[in-house]
């Protein structure tokens, strides 16, 4: 970890060096030696974290002093910038008049600085000067993509498995067996999957899954030979390939000894050719590494053959490396009836002695409660049973219940069985992990258990904090590479996705209790995060925190004082989440303790004054109030955030108040204001001259801007905006208000009495793929008139007379249609044969004066999910339903009764809808 503490480091140094010269007037001779011996420490970094994971003390040691020494040099420069440079961004004659009254004083202030840098780097070079006594080694540093080659072997060797070794008790994976079989002996077609690949988080039981699909009768009645080859040990190419010929043909000794006497080139022909020949089933299991297949892959044949691969990984990247057509099985984590009868089976002693009944249902009622900690994962539960097999009274199992997650993560002690505990299993994930991906995964540490984690949100703070690597002349911004970042994680099998965009990217996902446990384990061990989670927990105090942490998250469900936990943190904090009922002056006593702040995201029930002292976070780089804060200004000192990159206020409080100083902060790339109604209170103007660098532009008013300055906004990706009568102002000329950047608007034109024409702005934004339009609207726009790469639509308030059906329906590319809010005042819709050919999910809502709507056949082809909501009016479900062969659901809700009967088990139209899910609330 300490290399993914340096790096960011190193990356910040480099950037003042580069492009911010003129903040270190006095200081960058030591500034530039400090970077040097960094970059070069580096280089033995990753060796270093080695030593570390197979026990060197020392070493960690070590390590832990070149981390505390890398916070120290950022610390050092921080302190500089805020307290230097700050007073030289002074103006007007005052500043002028103090800048020269103090400039005595700073002279000797720099020279201190330039002397605790020089001190720092002296430091880093003992420390590097030390390496060769513990045995660490230079080791190329990874660079952004690239997979970790670290030495964990002592853990993989615990996960070893053997082909011989085969488990009787597997529960849950009947289903998953009968589908990799039938996969493998591809009655229909043999050739279809070259590599059946089973990819998921530790412990999920995928060697298991693996070693029973290459015992099942059928997969040994089809092939004609076998081998197992287990890839968790240092992995010598030769030895495996050897390994896997003696499984294929038993050979006798003097062949064995034939085989051995065969150069590298002979025997990977021999493995080909043979593979090639005969139907040969290889089991290549806990692969990790691309690269360990480049080395593997000239021994196995790349066309057509009727040998298959299985193997198991947890990334599953390696699976599409090694096939891009082959097919992958990603098994899930246990339901709770599965998990009781995994757990029944392994523990001996539950449930032996039928005269200890009411024993035994106390020791059940323990048992569930304990496997809720499990959260399917079948490692953990096998680590449970396998401890409480060994306790044999309800006492015993009492006490076990009181520290179920020390026992289930760590193990017992002095128990070396490769069973002996989750975290260390799980904790090898987090091991191979490259540099630039561990502060990613740690950084999850600060959401609360079970929480629903938005991608985009999580990308902004990771870009923020300054962990995200740069790709040299690419032209991917931090925020896409973040997210590449994510899609890592998801490729480990560490985190899950939970929905889907659109566009087939990742929204937001989980991350499994037990690898949230590692995470947080992780995190506290490192210093680099301390979660506080008070809700529910009554008077229980918050823990102590390290003098050295960098993050902090709270969590509070009631007033608290935490003022004396607050002084207690390091003034150096980088991040703070705090999620409490908290007044102005609090909120300006945790802003004057912790300057050096690059993330805060504040969320309180109660209306909230944004102190002016929030100025003073000048390296502040996200800014965020959650959606239930009640804030009522944004103070003008804000403008001072001149390294300001994201600011979302949320606010359900009217008319907040803006400041028009918004164009001061010119990193600023995401500005989310209050939208209130959508009326925020700006003074006049709002200014955008300098935002050259905007992508998200939401809750601001047309009237409020400049046409100039809103035709400088050429990298927007998202807008919403309230348009009103007056939008030729702004968009007099279509053709000169192109932005192609732009994917997502939103159109709210609510705030007029009269009709509004939007084609002027739809024209202005020709590759949209994402469009809301609320408000009264004078037409629909002609489906050529749309972004012919629209996939989402959502119409409310607009109050059209004519169907729109006929025009929406030309759309070839939308797959999401929501018709809300008095969208249509019509009493009749149409769907047409062809139309709607993409359409995925179509939603009404309240539409009062709809009666009848008809489907025709060869209409909405591809449609998943309808819902019709508080349509009073509408008589029956079209007719032509029954045709749309790929509908899976239907919601019914705050419909009539007579019409939720008609489509119920007996009703005139179920006919229409039975060969679908139907639900009727």
């Amino acid at each position: 970890m300490a290399e993914a503490v340096v790096s960011p480091v190193i990356e910040r140094l480099g950037d003042l060096l580069l492009n911010e010269a003129k903040f270190l007037s006095g200081v960058r001779v030591q500034v530039k030696d400090a970077h040097t011996k960094l970059l070069w420490m580096r280089a033995f970094l990753k060796d270093a974290d080695a030593h570390v994971r197979d026990g060197d003390e020392r070493v960690r040691l070590w390590v832990v002093q070149v981390r505390d020494t890398s916070y120290d040099l950022d610390d050092v420069i921080e302190t500089y910038v805020l307290k230097v440079v700050s007073k030289r961004n002074g103006r007007g004659v005052i500043s002028v008049l103090k800048r020269y009254a103090c400039i005595f004083s700073e002279g000797i202030y720099v020279h201190k600085i330039g002397a605790e840098i020089e001190k720092i780097s002296s430091s880093i070079a003992t420390l590097t000067s030390s390496l060769q006594t513990y045995g660490i080694r230079e080791l190329r540093v990874k660079e952004f993509g690239e997979t970790s080659s670290n030495n964990i072997q002592p853990q993989r060797d615990l996960r070893r498995a053997y082909s011989h070794v085969v488990e009787n008790v597997v529960v849950g994976f009947d289903k998953d067996i009968e589908e990799l079989v039938a996969r493998l002996i591809g009655k229909e077609n043999p050739h279809r999957h070259r590599v059946i690949s089973i990819c998921g988080m530790g412990g999920l039981g995928k060697t298991t899954l693996a070693r029973k699909v290459y015992h099942h009768p059928q997969v040994r009645a089809h092939f004609d030979g076998f081998a197992w080859a287990s890839i968790s040990q240092q992995c010598v190419v030769r030895e495996v390939w050897e390994g896997i010929l003696f499984g294929l043909t038993s050979p006798t000794q003097a062949e064995r000894n034939e085989i051995k006497s065969m150069g590298n080139g002979e025997i990977a022909k021999k493995l080909y050719n043979l593979q090639k020949q005969r139907k040969c089933l290889v089991l290549l299991d806990d692969i990790w590494t691309t690269s360990t297949w480049d080395g593997l892959k000239a021994a196995f044949p790349q066309d057509e053959t009727n040998s298959k691969i299985l193997l198991t990984t947890r990334i599953k990247n390696v699976a599409f490396h090694v096939d891009q057509n082959g097919f992958i099985h990603e098994p899930r984590c246990l339901n709770e009836n599965e998990s009781w009868e995994l757990f029944q089976k392994k523990t001996s002693c539950f449930g032996k002695d039928p005269t200890n009944s009411k024993d035994n249902e106390r020791m059940g009622v323990l048992g569930r409660e304990m496997l809720r900690h499990c959260s399917g994962l079948p490692l953990a539960i096998i680590v449970l049973s396998g401890l409480l097999s060994t306790k044999h009274t309800v006492n015993e199992w009492e006490e076990i219940k009181g520290n179920v997650m020390r026992y289930i993560t760590k193990g017992r002690e002095h128990d070396d069985s490769k069973y002996s505990g989750v975290s260390s299993v799980l904790g090898l994930s987090y091991d191979e992990l490259p540099f630039y991906l561990k502060p990613c995964f740690l950084y999850l540490a600060h959401y609360p258990e079970d929480a629903t984690i938005q991608v985009k949100e999580l990308c902004l703070m990771l870009v923020a904090e300054g962990f995200i690597p740069s790709r040299g002349a690419s032209t991917d911004s931090s925020e896409d590479v973040a997210y590449d970042c994510l899609s890592e994680l998801v490729e480990r099998s560490m985190i899950q996705v939970e929905k889907w965009g659109l566009t087939r990217k990742m929204k937001s996902f989980r991350i499994h209790d037990l690898m949230r446990d590692v995470c947080l384990s992780k995190a506290q061990d490192e210093n680099f995060l301390q979660f506080n989670d008070l809700r529910n927990r009554g008077e229980e105090p918050l823990k102590s925190v390290s003098t050295d942490i960098r993050r902090v998250a709270i969590y509070f469900d009631r007033i608290y004082d935490f003022l004396p936990f607050v002084d207690n943190i390091n003034s150096a904090l980088r991040c703070l989440i705090i999620e409490l009922v908290m007044s102005q002056k609090k909120l300006r006593h945790v802003i004057n303790s912790f300057l050096m702040l690059r993330v805060l995201k504040v969320s309180h029930r109660d209306p909230l004054k944004l102190p002016k002292e929030i100025g003073k976070l000048i390296h502040l780089r996200l800014f965020s109030t959650s959606h239930n804060t009640l804030v009522e200004n944004i103070p003008s000192s804000i403008g001072n955030l001149r390294c300001l990159q994201t600011l979302v206020v949320k606010s359900y409080v009217d008319n907040v108040k803006v400041p028009n100083v918004m164009w001061k902060l010119e990193q600023l790339r995401h500005l989310s204001l209050p939208y209130v109604h959508g009326i925020p209170a700006f003074s006049k103007w709002l200014r955008l001259t300098n935002l050259r660098n905007l992508q998200t532009l939401t809750g601001v008013q047309l009237k409020y801007l400049d046409r100039n300055d809103f035709l400088r906004l050429t990298n927007l990706k998202k807008l919403a905006i309230r348009v009103d009568r007056n939008l030729e102002r702004i968009f007099q000329d279509p053709t000169t208000v192109t932005f192609v950047r732009l994917r997502h608007l939103q159109i709210d034109c609510s705030e007029e009495r009269v009709r509004v024409d939007i084609v002027p702005v739809i024209l202005s934004y020709p590759q949209i793929y994402k469009l809301k339009v609320e408000g009264t609207i004078v037409k629909l726009p002609e489906y050529n008139q749309f972004s012919p790469n629209l996939i989402k639509l959502k119409l409310e308030y607009t109050h059209l007379k004519d169907d729109p059906m006929p025009t929406l329906e030309k759309l070839s590319s939308l797959r999401v249609l929501s018709l809300h809010e008095c969208s249509y005042d019509g009493n009749e819709m149409v769907c047409s044969k062809g139309g709607f050919p993409q359409l995925e999910s179509l939603q009404i809502t309240y539409l009062p004066s709809l009666e009848e709507w008809k489907v025709e056949e060869g209409a909405l082809s591809s449609l998943h999910f309808l819902r019709i909501d508080c349509c009073l009016k509408l008589r029956r479900v079209p007719d032509g339903l029954r045709y749309i062969t790929t509908l899976k659901e239907m919601e019914i809700t705050s419909m009539r009764r007579e019409f939720k009967e008609r489509v119920e088990e007996g009703g005139e139209d179920f006919y229409k809808v039975h060969h679908f899910i139907n639900k009727c609330e």
